[in-house]
């Protein structure tokens, strides 16, 4: 009895390597944003004076942005691993089903807290007032498109922390990842509130966008955190994952430049100048890397399949480790896309 007891309690319990790997994550996409800030002037900066923000608190946007992103990574890489990679005969969640689930609740609080504290400190900086005196402005606040989306997007995702706590079938799980994907949709409609024809295509592209990369992203830690430990099913997990991939790398290849003309376009005041501001443009840059980390990805994640060989479960095969590489790239694509909202 007491066997089986510490079996289930392993099984459980999360893998000191996945604890390192998912620290690693949040350092590689601290670095690659503070650093792509600096390079391209974005970084913020003490305006001087007593009636704004502190420089701690502009700093504070972006790291919230970063953490925001990864907890979406997360919820959203849990929540498909449940619904679709785990997914068994009988619509009931099995052991890992239900754990991921659960991982998926504690992303998702994480997730509402910084969209709270961002919908805060995106109110200070805009308005350029100190936090402890928003009181004194609240009206205002509440009126910042920015500030509203990241309220609903807060409200949205308490809501899918506290109904996927104890769900137990895969439908239930299904419909937090509907709540999910809507939660994403407020802060991407923002990006772009000019109305030009090129800026409402690139807007809409941003939406498709933003949950591909949190599909293909979040389902790749998912595969990691879950199929092996599914042990006898993890092919069957794979097979499902480069499904997903595969159709999640299409329409992020595909919105991601149609997104990225449309707002090069608005830089650029029209078409005729989307190629001056891509190469001579801080943001225009910052999107060249991040397109060279993608190529680089999707590289990667062809040459892992390739090695997709042998017994999956031994720990140093190069399929893991090429993994391990995706994940890494995959967490500095993610640093430069919160430097691109910070530039843009």
């Amino acid at each position: 009895m007491s066997t089986t007891r510490a079996t289930r309690a392993a099984r459980h319990r999360m893998p000191g390597r996945l604890v390192i790997g998912g620290l690693a994550a949040v350092v590689v996409a601290s670095v690659a944003l503070v650093i792509a800030l600096f390079a391209a002037g974005s970084e913020p900066h003490d305006i001087g004076g007593i009636g704004g923000p502190s420089l701690f608190v502009a700093w504070l946007l972006p790291i919230l942005r970063l953490i925001a992103t990864l907890a979406t990574v997360g919820c959203a890489g849990a929540l498909l691993a449940a619904v679709v990679l785990l997914r068994i005969e009988g619509g009931l969640l099995g052991t890992q089903g239900r754990r991921a689930v659960h991982d998926a609740s504690n992303s998702a609080v994480i997730w509402a807290a910084c969209s709270f504290a961002g919908a805060v400190v995106t109110a200070a900086v805009i308005l350029d007032t100190p936090v402890n005196l928003l009181y004194l402005r609240l009206d205002d606040a509440l009126a910042v498109p920015e500030v509203k989306a990241l309220l609903i997007t807060g409200i949205l995702v308490v809501a899918l922390a506290i109904g996927i706590r104890r769900v137990q079938t895969s439908q239930a799980a299904l419909l937090g990842v509907l709540v999910a994907i809507g939660a994403l949709i407020p802060n991407a409609l923002t990006a772009f509130p000019r109305n030009e024809s090129y800026v409402v295509l690139a807007g809409a592209a941003l939406v498709v966008h933003v949950i591909a990369a949190t599909t293909w992203i979040g389902g790749l830690a998912g595969l990691v955190r879950y199929g092996r430990a599914s042990r006898g099913g993890l092919p069957v997990v794979l097979d499902r994952y480069n499904e997903v991939a595969y159709v999640s790398s299409i329409a992020l290849v595909a919105s991601g430049l149609i997104s990225a003309a449309g707002r090069l376009a608005a830089k650029g005041d029209g078409w005729g100048g989307v190629l001056d501001v891509l190469t001579s443009d801080a943001y225009g840059v910052l999107l060249i890397v991040k397109v060279l980390a993608f190529a680089v990805l999707i590289a990667a994640a062809r040459l892992s399949r390739q090695r997709a060989t042998g017994n999956l479960l031994e720990r140093n095969i190069p399929f893991w480790q090429i993994v391990g590489l995706e994940l890494v790239i995959m967490a500095l694509a993610l640093g430069l896309s919160v430097a691109l909202s910070q530039t843009a």
